[in-house]
């Protein structure tokens, strides 16, 4: 891999990374180009600061701020292959979903003022630590391209590169500034949300409501995970993950099992992908049975290719002894930097395994020895285990692990199972209760989804009845309808 290659993939990287903040605000200057867009450069600068909506005393959109989102609108289109409008009742159209989009936003945080809400103390830090943990991961991007270049002062460079992105991606500002941007933007998401929470305080559910809800979500599962009950996997680990509607239908099938997941710790070298590249090569031309079968033959004498003393068929030697040879060395070589790769993992995977065997509990073995995030980022998991599907072709499990538990009884645990590069014991929790849960036992859950589902009713309308009052918006319309025109 070239550097030049590394450096263009880390400044796409980069400019992706920060298009989370930055598309709204300059989402052209960051897209490929299109003769469809009306950037900034067709303004004057005193055109782009016009006011084009004024939302109460304190509150504007610009020209600029239309601009900037009508453009970005029109770059998705053409990402997703369809044209820009060009139809002026179709352009008008555009303009008002962007303004619409803006006035949403910009009307919040009046309102927010009008009503007092306000942040606490802890709201604020906890904006400046999620926005120093996005700027930390960012700046870890371009350490690694800063380390790639050979820089002798590694966190300069870093900073450098950081500066080159934003100038990129158009944002017109140093490091700092986008650090007080990233931060600005969190704290008025939390404003937001603390609005939204002061409006719909007191929205409650009736039980007729709460009974309805849980009909239809029953029957909706108990056809969805009959027809494909794989699918029942993905559904009630995100639920277990992230809440939402409950799950009221299990299919049969299911049980949960935990993992001990181990890989190792570097990608493998590109000396390794090379001569892989190379061996796939001469299996093309020879035909890679009669090579493995030829370099097997090698292996089990211990000796070299090029030694004479191990006796190969004139079949072989006729089907092109040079040939063979290298594939035997290049064989050689790739196993020997694939062993220098692998063995780390799978020492410690056969530590695990011991550990188990000592008496260690799984979940302490899976807590000291396993790498699988889901446990980190999630810690119920770590006493339910997950889900796998036994009952028929699980979609996410590699069948060689799916035998494998099949043969275990509840509380027993496998040999350390290698699949690629990953290494896995797993033990098999238990079977996953099927069948439906009624509604006195989903109740609150239901409720809880019926209570936000009414209040997203009641906040959507709030912010309409907002958006639709025009003593709290003004537009004025001669300021931007010639956008994209």
């Amino acid at each position: 891999m070239s550097l030049n290659w590394k450096r263009a993939l880390s400044a796409l990287t980069a400019i992706a990374l920060l298009l989370s903040f930055a598309a709204c605000a300059k989402g052209t200057d960051t897209a490929s180009s299109s003769d469809a867009t009306s950037s900034d450069a067709a303004y004057t600068d005193e055109e782009l600061a016009q006011v084009a909506v004024k939302i109460g005393d304190d509150f504007t959109i610009t020209k600029g701020d239309i601009v900037d989102e009508y453009d970005y609108m029109v770059q998705m289109y053409s990402y997703y292959g369809m044209s820009a409008p060009t139809a002026t009742e179709d352009i008008e159209a555009m303009q008002d979903d962007v303004i619409s989009t803006l006035v949403a936003d910009k009307i919040q945080l009046y309102e927010a003022k009008l009503m007092g809400v306000t942040l606490t103390d802890d709201q604020k830090a906890d904006a400046e630590a999620q926005a120093e943990e996005q700027m930390q991961y960012y700046l870890e991007s371009f350490r690694s391209q800063a380390q790639s270049e050979g820089a002798t002062d590694v966190e300069t460079r870093a900073q450098e590169i950081f500066q080159e992105q934003l100038d990129a991606a158009g944002m017109d500002m140093d490091v700092d500034g986008f650090r007080a941007y990233v931060i600005e933007n969190l704290e008025n998401q939390a404003l937001k949300q603390a609005l939204k929470a002061k409006v719909t305080e007191g929205v409650t559910a009736t039980e007729d409501e709460v009974s309805d809800y849980y009909d239809n979500l029953l029957s909706t599962q108990k056809d969805s995970y009959t027809t494909t009950p794989s699918d029942y996997l993905t559904a009630a680990e995100d639920y277990q993950k992230d809440g939402g509607d409950p799950m009221l239908y299990t299919p049969e099938g299911y049980v949960r099992v935990r993992t001990i997941t181990i890989s190792p710790a570097e990608d493998i070298s590109d000396d390794y992908t090379a001569l892989k590249s190379e061996l796939d090569d001469l299996s093309s031309q020879y035909g890679a049975a009669a090579l493995e079968a030829l370099a097997a033959k090698y292996a089990a004498t211990g000796k070299d290719a090029s030694d004479t003393s191990v006796s190969v068929t004139t079949s072989e030697i006729e089907n092109g002894a040079q040939l063979v040879s290298d594939y035997v060395t290049k064989k050689a070589a790739a196993d020997a930097i694939y062993e220098e790769y692998i063995k780390d993992a799978r020492t410690k995977a056969n530590e695990a395994y011991a550990a188990l065997e000592s008496g260690t509990s799984f979940t302490d073995a899976l807590n000291q020895y396993g790498e699988d995030t889901m446990y980190t980022d999630y810690p119920s998991f770590v006493d339910t285990g997950l889900l796998m599907y036994v009952g028929g072709e699980d979609t996410v499990w590699d069948a060689k692990l799916v035998d494998a538990v099949k043969q275990l009884k509840d509380g027993e645990y496998s040999a350390v199972i290698q699949i690629d590069d990953m290494f896995y014991i797993l033990q098999l929790v238990g079977s996953e209760p099927a069948g439906e849960k009624t509604l006195a036992d989903a109740h609150d859950a239901i409720e809880a989804q019926v209570v936000s589902s009414n209040a997203d009713t009641l906040w959507n309308e709030t912010l309409q009845k907002w958006q639709n009052d025009t003593s709290i918006a003004t537009y004025y319309e001669d300021v931007y309808r010639d956008i994209g025109k």
